[in-house]
């Protein structure tokens, strides 16, 4: 039996995503299991940041890093807008790392403190990017993407015009990949530029699911590369998102 919790349409207007590897279209379209077997061997990449002075680029971890490339330029001409944030795993190795230090040595730094807390990437944006309106952090687990356009649709209904989605996991160290924490097949940021609209319906039912683990915000790149209009990603209290595009 499916019991529909919620059902919402937005727009998504512009788009970017960049990753720590240089990946093709192609690559794209062949999903996870393909990504997962082919990321070591496809060329690193690291965004050089241009637009930021040096001084700033130093303090950004490589999490930020790709955050601040994915963002800025579809936001090159609206840097005030409320931003949606959202990560599974966030700075999460750079909290263990911490661990190791306060262990070994007694005592952490106060900046490398402040950076690990899960709002870090967004407040940094906001602080770089001269941002006065909302900004929000969350972690869903398996629905990231979907519950991060659920509250971008929510602050459009507040009266915004345009919500910055963006989307941020990093590649767990090996010695921290274990159950529950999924590490990606490679860091990434998707950054979404979030409008009213019907260009997306997304709707969430209670109903048993067997669908395969995966990530949701990587599966819509690869939906939107191989021309996809429905599918059906998982839900983190075990149900199921319902995505259509018209």
């Amino acid at each position: 039996m499916e019991t529909e919790i919620c059902h919402f349409s937005i727009n998504i207007s512009q788009w970017n995503i960049v990753c720590d590897k240089v990946i093709s279209e192609q690559d794209w379209k062949a999903g996870e299991q393909y990504w997962r077997k082919k990321s070591a061997e496809w060329e690193c990449f690291s965004p050089k940041l241009a637009f930021l002075p040096a001084i700033k680029r130093r303090r950004l971890s490589d999490s930020a890093r790709l955050f601040f490339e994915a963002a800025w330029n579809i936001t090159e001409n609206e840097t005030d807008l409320p931003v949606v944030y959202a990560s599974s795993n966030s700075e999460i190795s750079r909290n263990f790392g911490l661990w190791h230090t306060l262990l070994q040595e007694g005592d952490v730094s106060p900046t490398s403190f402040s950076l690990s807390v899960h709002n870090a990437l967004v407040g940094q944006w906001s602080e770089m990017r001269q941002v006065k309106s909302e900004t929000t952090a969350i972690m869903a687990q398996k629905d990231n993407l979907e519950t991060a356009l659920l509250e971008a649709y929510l602050l459009l209904n507040e009266g915004w015009k345009k919500v910055l989605v963006v989307i941020a996991e990093s590649e767990l160290n090996q010695q921290y990949n274990v159950q529950p924490l999924k590490s990606p097949p490679f860091a990434y940021a998707l950054a979404m530029m979030v409008e009213a609209g019907e260009g997306y319906n997304l709707k969430l039912s209670e109903k048993p699911t067997a669908l395969l683990a995966q990530d949701n915000a990587l599966e819509w790149v690869k939906n939107y590369y191989s021309g996809i209009s429905s599918w059906q990603t998982a839900a983190s209290g075990g149900g199921v998102w319902q995505w259509q595009k018209n």
